[in-house]
């Protein structure tokens, strides 16, 4: 199978701090598959580190950074750059809670750790391709596509 995982979730230091989100689990179990790493905060040309960004408004949508800039561009621009990676993919593994990548819940926009449902910039480009989302939490779920092949 041909899988889009989340760069830090394979251990790339690309996440807003600089370090990553490495996931031996995911890496022991995907290590038979082909593998596209993709991060589409760096696609759009984010620094790493950088300051953290939170989804402020889903409609229109607004993201912004702790110091209040805008970078709603540049989560747009990554998530279309992200997913012309993604040829051909049977499903996509990213991280949960993401302003990008969160695929069930993202954070707030007030930047106290608190969680909403809703989804990042990419995971929302990707559901709305028809392409098949889990996030690094839901183990059972991958385990079933994958022997589904």
């Amino acid at each position: 199978m041909k899988i889009g995982v989340s760069a830090c979730l394979l251990g790339d230091s690309v996440t807003w701090k600089g370090s990553h989100n490495e996931s031996l689990i995911l890496k022991e179990l995907l290590k038979d598959h082909e593998i596209i790493k993709v991060c589409p905060e760096v696609l759009a040309g984010l620094s790493i580190p950088r300051n953290p960004s939170e989804i402020i408004s889903f409609q229109p949508l607004i993201i912004k950074d702790n110091k209040n800039n805008d970078v709603s561009n540049e989560f747009k621009n990554g998530a279309l750059y992200a997913l012309d990676q993604l040829n051909d993919i049977d499903f996509v593994i990213l991280k949960a809670n993401s302003p990008s990548c969160g695929n069930q819940q993202v954070y707030d926009g007030t930047f106290s750790h608190r969680l909403v449902e809703g989804k990042g910039v990419f995971a929302d480009l990707l559901f709305k391709k028809g392409i098949i989302v889990f996030n690094e939490n839901q183990i059972d779920e991958i385990k079933k596509c994958l022997e589904k092949g």
